[in-house]
């Protein structure tokens, strides 16, 4: 058994010792879900782009992992630096190209442009199949309350997964092609509690994931475009979503930890009762709602991101969406003690492919190492 702990994370900007990188193998293109769509372009497109559920190209996982393979290195490596060479391209269907900044790892510390982070060893895990055999998303599920033929993936374990203090929380997602992700990660949440005394190690309800009985329109996609929804009053409707209050449901990435604060953003994946879950859970945690009156998207990380807490000699900081601000007296709670708000540059781009899970908001999607340093993606740094 560990002496120290080694699951124990309060906040967003805590040293990082340890971090869990995912994977693109065996990736699809999911299901349809009433959570949200994922079809950007105009309703008449919908049934062809129903049509792409199903495997992804071997190319785009083959790119997408070594993207995360990169990331990987570049958390285990001692040393940053940063290179001007001109490296990748956006993808095609994005339709634009960008210059991106090589990043390359080095051993030694010593170059000439000073442009270097050095930083603590991080321990890097990734997701594995006891067999050791590759994960794939294309199995027939069934439960008595859905099907799915088509699973997202490994990509994203910080959707799903959250640690508050010394436990780790999964998520019960609204998400039905979604709804078993989490297996993948037991051999990894294993090792840890058999190494860590201290640890626990808790899931809510798990939803039935029933299409009636969750949400208040099962074909609410089929009638509401991506552009109309996120481009809509979220305030007019009462911060209405689809997914109604009937079960409790959130995704890890809807909340963001600053120590005994934790705010929790109502969302097309997570409903009120997801709220009084954790409150009742933590009750020595003050858990706080956070509206965004246009943006009713899924997860709080591309909307509200924590850097800094304030010292003795500096503000705290905390990145804002532009796109979409949270409202004024909410945001009140962090300049009432010294916390200063500051405008996140907008996205490189705003295109979407006509079939994306993502939003252009994940420019926000950062990484903290520390309270001084985060690392960000290539094609957005000036």
């Amino acid at each position: 058994m560990a002496s120290s702990p080694l699951v124990n994370c309060w906040t967003e900007w805590g040293p990082l010792e340890l971090v869990c990188v995912g994977s693109a193998q065996g990736m699809c293109y999911p299901d349809e879900t009433p959570v949200y769509s994922c079809a950007t372009g105009p309703l008449s497109l919908r049934p062809y782009l129903q049509l792409i559920a199903g495997p992804r190209p071997k190319s785009r996982i083959q790119q997408a992992q070594n993207q995360l393979d990169h990331l990987a290195d570049l958390l285990r490596a001692e040393s940053v630096v940063v290179a001007n060479s001109i490296a990748d391209l956006l993808d095609g269907d994005i339709g634009k190209v960008l210059s991106r900044k090589q990043t390359s790892l080095v051993g030694s510390c010593e170059t000439d442009d000073g442009r270097i982070l050095q930083k603590n060893k991080i321990d890097v895990c990734r997701p594995t199949l006891p067999s050791g055999e590759q994960p794939r998303f294309n199995h027939q599920l069934a439960t008595p309350n859905f099907t799915s033929n088509y699973q997202f993936g490994l990509a994203c374990p910080r959707d799903l997964i959250i640690t508050i203090g010394d436990t780790v929380v999964e998520a019960p997602t609204a998400t039905h092609f979604r709804y078993f992700e989490t297996e993948y990660y037991k051999t990894i949440l294993y090792s840890l509690w058999a190494r860590d005394s201290n640890m626990k190690w808790m899931q809510p309800p798990k939803p039935t994931w029933s299409p009636v009985h969750m949400f208040h329109d099962v074909d609410y996609w089929q009638k509401t475009s991506h552009e109309d929804f996120y481009h809509s009053v979220h305030a007019d409707t009462g911060y209405k979503t689809n997914l109604n209050e009937s079960e409790i449901a959130f995704d890890a990435a809807d909340m963001m930890r600053m120590g005994k604060d934790v705010f929790y953003k109502k969302s097309t994946t997570a409903n009120n009762q997801g709220l009084t879950w954790f409150r009742r859970t933590f009750p020595h945690l003050r858990f706080h709602m956070m509206h965004f009156p246009t943006n009713g998207g899924r997860h709080l990380d591309v909307s509200l991101v924590p850097l800094r807490p304030p010292t003795s000699g500096s503000h705290g900081l905390v990145l804002v969406n532009q796109n979409f601000p949270p409202l004024a007296n909410e945001m009140k709670l962090f300049t009432d003690n010294d916390w200063r708000p500051i405008w996140a540059p907008l996205p490189a781009t705003d295109a979407l492919a006509p079939f994306a899970i993502c939003s252009s908001n994940l420019n926000m999607n950062l990484l903290s190492l520390n309270d001084l340093c985060v690392i960000i993606e290539e094609c957005e740094v000036p």
